[in-house]
């Protein structure tokens, strides 16, 4: 059985791809796997990093507008289908899977050029653009939830599924986490992303509250990856913050995601749906800071819903600054209960068995 997995633009496009990449790994022995990335897109590491075989694509997004930069792009996307073709035929693959972002595009269309059975995984409610154009053509459409299905005129092909997860999220214990990591399991451990690509205010806002805890707090530790874009800056700007200092370090990217944050007393992070999923998993509580620049404000709304059922906190990134963050880490640092409660309620929000329902759903294909 050979299948190509494609994906790219974000880590959340790749994560879910990897989850039900290595369930089948794991469950099926003759698997042939290839992922197609974005050639240059940084979450192309995490493919890497979990040992799967990678080509990658010059893509671009399209603007929805018209400007010599968009038609440049649109140039690049008939390019990229040739190149898609030329993978897939050189591949063989038995089917492909999409899970979002611009990259999707050229090989699941060419695959339903080649008549090769596709799937596409959307792990957001509100499907994003590529999505949408590949669903009426997809022998599969997975869904995280029910109230994405009214965004699809086509209804037969799809199944709500859940998101996808790694392994790791949801069979690392705080313990067994701590022990890899060298952490003490009196030490209160703070972990904080601002996606994939980094995220500058968070940056900013995050090497302030590392001071302030570092010349306060002994006991407490905290990783923080800013982006590869923003390490320089950080590094030229915080250089004792990079090299382990009281506790405290930030990195450009962290490898082992699951078990740091597995490890972590509170997780503050962007909110998009896969990241939700991933805490979810692992049932760590965590502060939520949703991006401003997102479609429709979902990541918002994914954060808002999480508050509404106290299974975590909130706070816009307009509304950040390291008082309101040392704040609300207090919040929880000094109430085990309320830190309790965020963990339990979080967990409620995991689905079970998504990389099964998925995998079984491929396999029909074949």
């Amino acid at each position: 059985m050979k299948i190509i997995f494609c994906g790219g633009g974000t880590a959340g496009h790749v994560s879910p791809a990897i989850a039900i990449a290595k369930y089948i790994q794991k469950s099926y022995k003759d698997t042939s796997i290839l992922f197609v990335g974005r050639d240059g897109g940084e979450e192309n590491q995490a493919v890497s990093d979990a040992g799967f075989e990678l080509k990658t694509i010059k893509i671009n997004g399209l603007e929805r507008k018209i400007n010599l930069k968009n038609i440049k792009n649109v140039l690049t996307a008939i390019k990229a289908l040739k190149e898609a073709k030329k993978i897939i035929k050189e591949f063989s693959p038995d089917i492909v899977v999409g899970t979002g972002g611009y990259v999707t595009w050229p090989i699941i269309r060419a695959a339903n050029k080649m008549k090769i059975p596709t799937a596409i995984h959307e792990s957001n409610a509100c499907p994003g653009l590529v999505t949408k154009l590949l669903a009426p053509s997809c022998d599969r459409v997975f869904l995280n939830t029910e109230n994405s299905k009214s965004e699809f005129k086509r209804q037969d092909n799809i199944i709500i599924s859940g998101n996808p997860v790694r392994e790791e999220f949801k069979t690392e214990t705080r313990e067994s986490a701590r022990k890899k990591l060298g952490i003490n399991k009196k030490d209160f451990l703070i972990s904080s992303f601002g996606g994939s690509g980094g995220a500058k205010k968070i940056n900013e806002v995050i090497a302030v509250v590392m001071r302030e805890y570092s010349r306060k707090q002994r006991a407490i530790k905290h990783v923080h990856s800013c982006g590869k874009k923003y390490f320089h800056t950080i590094r030229s700007n915080h250089p004792d913050l990079v090299k382990e200092r009281d506790g405290c370090l930030i990195v450009p990217y962290v490898k082992e995601m699951a078990t740091v944050i597995c490890a972590s007393d509170i997780v503050i992070s962007r909110c998009g749906a896969m990241t939700i999923s991933e805490i979810s998993a692992a049932g760590t509580a965590s502060i939520l800071i949703p991006s401003p620049n997102v479609t429709n404000n979902h990541q918002y709304k994914n954060a808002k819903m999480l508050f509404d059922a106290d299974a975590a906190l909130l706070i816009e990134e307009k509304d950040l600054d390291p008082k309101r963050m040392i704040t609300l880490i207090d919040k929880i640092r000094e109430d085990f209960k309320k830190r309790k409660k965020l963990s339990q309620n979080i967990k409620s929000f995991y689905k079970e068995n998504t990389e099964k329902i998925i995998a079984d759903e491929i396999l029909k294909l074949i």
